[in-house]
């Protein structure tokens, strides 16, 4: 090979070979989407697991990771971390909630940006949340942290509330709360909900806090590695129905009189929850009397396919990607700017039935529908909607105008009671 050739493959060889690696702590659940925008930004990834025997059982025997060059099991801070560093670790994320914690200890001990390890407990319980909120003067839910039903019944009297929520202690389970009104229905919910706390997060830990009216909004954040700074990358506006199944959820406009009000509270919020630099979600509640009241908030990037679209749609990114960005580049992207209105909407079946092929065919034919994720198709049977699982497929709806999403989101609807379900 001549000079010249040699040159030109090791100049090859610099532009394809990655420029960092990132370890991606318990990335349970995510599906490779991390690793793929890394991968789509020129870094590699290790995945960092826990053994089989550390897990809680739904993430155990659930095959590697997809996407990462390799996969470290982790058997204590120090060893792994001396393996990190041996291989050249540049940064280290949280990839589910089990990493949270984990990736804290990992970067510390690495010397790399993350959270201080002492308030982990911060980013993933709902309870040391709201405690720590209110110790500052911030709204938060009243509640009672236990895995003793007594005790939750014995709190609830003595609150006398109008209603209340049980709800796994840690931020990263699934399982939606439970809305209860008497003990009657809040003994009938603390078995699924201890039961979906220990599958999930593998400790019986609950919550009951006050039930908090008013429409709930979900805030994607990114921060700052160096500097602190909080970037709102998108706001989330829910819509449910009586028995709480998600109806839809619009992305709003960051300036708007309610996405402003709920830009600084959620800053303030990432500041008493030691949000030093990364991802976050935050659930809220807005009762107008009394302001944004945090519920929850988790310190890691996780987007549905359906919420991944849509944020693209609208403003050319979703939360991972921009998380991936801070990394990468060492800065958080701009606001975006939204350039379209966006809805993601769950179909509800008000019965059990058959999904009718051509009803389907005219709901997906809608102008404003632009993708689906997890539909049906004819001939299908399909349960009654009660919660996410027995939902039938969610819908992206986009356009220039949001009135033509609401005329065909009100389309939908009438289409779902005139025979979508047969």
């Amino acid at each position: 090979m001549s000079l010249a050739s040699a040159d030109a493959s090791r100049s090859a060889a610099r532009r394809l070979s990655p420029v960092g690696l990132v370890a991606l702590v318990a990335p349970y659940g995510d599906d490779g989407h991390h690793a793929q925008r890394y991968a789509q930004s020129g870094w590699e990834s290790i995945a960092v697991t826990l053994p089989d025997t550390a897990l809680p059982p739904a993430h155990r025997g659930v095959g590697p990771p997809v996407g990462c060059r390799s996969v470290l099991v982790h058997h204590g801070v120090r060893r792994t971390a001396k393996k990190l560093r041996a291989r050249g670790v540049h940064a280290v994320v949280a990839a589910g909630g089990l990493g949270v914690d984990l990736a804290d200890r990992l970067a510390r001990a690495l010397e790399l940006p993350g959270g201080e390890p002492a308030t982990s407990a911060l980013r993933t319980d709902r309870a040391v949340q709201a405690a720590a909120l209110a110790d500052m003067g911030l709204a938060a839910p009243r509640g009672l942290r236990t895995s003793s039903l007594a005790a939750a019944l014995s709190w609830a009297k003595d609150a006398d509330l109008p209603a209340y929520v049980v709800t796994a202690a840690d931020s990263a389970t699934p399982l939606p709360g439970a809305v209860c009104t008497s003990a009657a229905e809040i003994r009938a919910a603390w078995g699924p909900q201890r039961h979906a706390a220990v599958h999930h997060s593998g400790t019986e830990a609950l919550v009951i806090q006050e039930r908090v009216p008013g429409q709930q909004f979900v805030v994607h954040t990114v921060t700052h590695p160096a500097t602190g700074a909080h970037t709102i990358s998108a706001i989330w506006a829910e819509l449910r129905t009586r028995d709480g199944v998600h109806g839809r959820s619009d992305l709003l406009e960051h300036d708007s009189v309610l996405g402003r009000a709920l830009t600084v509270y959620v800053r303030r919020v990432l500041d008493v929850l030691g949000v030093a630099g990364g991802a976050a979600r935050c659930r809220i509640a807005f009762p107008y009397e009394r302001g944004p009241v945090l519920l929850s908030a988790r310190a890691y990037a996780r987007t549905s396919p359906a919420e991944a679209l849509c944020e693209r749609e609208a403003a050319g990114t979703d939360h991972v990607q921009a998380a991936v960005h801070a990394t990468v580049a060492g800065r958080v992207p701009p606001p975006p700017g939204q350039r379209r209105h966006v809805a993601r909407v769950s179909l509800i079946a008000p019965y059990d039935g058959v999904v009718d092929g051509r009803s389907l065919h005219t709901v997906t034919t809608l102008p404003t529908v632009t993708a689906g994720t997890g539909l049906p198709t004819g001939g299908t049977p399909v349960l009654r909607t009660v919660d996410r699982a027995t939902r039938p497929g969610e819908l992206v709806l986009a356009a220039s105008s949001r009135q033509a999403i609401e005329e065909d989101y009100w389309m939908i609807r009438e289409i779902e009671r005139g025979g979508l379900y047969r």
